[in-house]
């Protein structure tokens, strides 16, 4: 059989049948998504968005940049949202930049409507976000969907951008859904307002991230670098 490339790939292919993470992990690997530190003090380690040092990095957007994989994905999540109880959804949104597209597939897959939250340009380091286009109406049922989580940070700008934009008050799912969900210890335990919140991932993995006063990496001079920004100074590809 001759191996399809991954724009060939066709997501109706896919509707009925629940992935592997493997099968999931070899697409991210197809598309050179994937980077893990070779073991060489002296080669470079990934600088996270949080500005914590990590060995292992997951570049989303080289998958998500393909329609087809996009819809493929957020269909094997939805699948697996309502195995964990998500039957009802009005709105799905996301955060900005590499979620935008990906939510809006998910919300797709619920027949929910869909925006996401804006990096605000008054912030010089982009890590404030905004909700201000659309306003999601009183007592509406919102789920967040992410590209990719390390820690509770991004979810947690995305709720509070929507409390404080947003005039009508909205009941969020206390279930997050993600592609890849990393943290640096598993299991983890997150909350938000005394509620627990749920991650459900297609791919989950244990990736060490540190605090740059922390990283043996850094002290042994690794230069570390923004994957997104620095992939070929990071991995040695183009």
């Amino acid at each position: 059989m001759v191996k399809l490339k991954i724009e060939e790939i066709n997501p109706r292919d896919f509707d009925k049948i629940a992935l592997p993470e493997k099968q999931i992990l070899s697409w991210f690997i197809e598309c050179d998504a994937v980077w893990a530190h070779d073991g060489n003090p002296k080669s470079p380690h990934a600088e996270l968005t949080t500005g914590l040092c990590s060995n292992a990095f997951f570049n989303v957007m080289r998958v998500l940049s393909h329609p087809n994989m996009n819809e493929i994905l957020a269909i094997q999540l939805a699948k697996k949202l309502r195995k964990n109880g998500v039957k009802e959804v009005d709105w799905v949104v996301g955060s900005d930049h590499a979620a935008a597209t990906f939510s809006y597939e998910v919300a797709k897959a619920f027949g929910a409507r869909h925006d996401f939250v804006e990096k605000d340009p008054k912030d010089p380091k982009g890590k404030s976000m905004l909700w201000k286009r659309l306003t999601i109406p009183e007592g509406s049922i919102v789920f967040n969907a992410e590209e990719l989580i390390t820690t509770s940070s991004t979810f947690r700008k995305v709720r509070r951008a929507i409390e404080e934009g947003n005039s009508e008050q909205v009941n969020f799912l206390p279930i997050i859904g993600t592609v890849i969900h990393r943290p640096p210890k598993l299991p983890v335990d997150y909350e938000i307002d005394g509620t627990e919140i749920k991650v459900v991932s297609l791919v989950e993995k244990e990736v060490w991230a540190v605090d740059p006063s922390e990283c043996l990496l850094c002290e042994a001079g690794s230069l570390r670098y923004r994957p997104k920004t620095h992939w070929k100074e990071l991995t040695g590809k183009v």
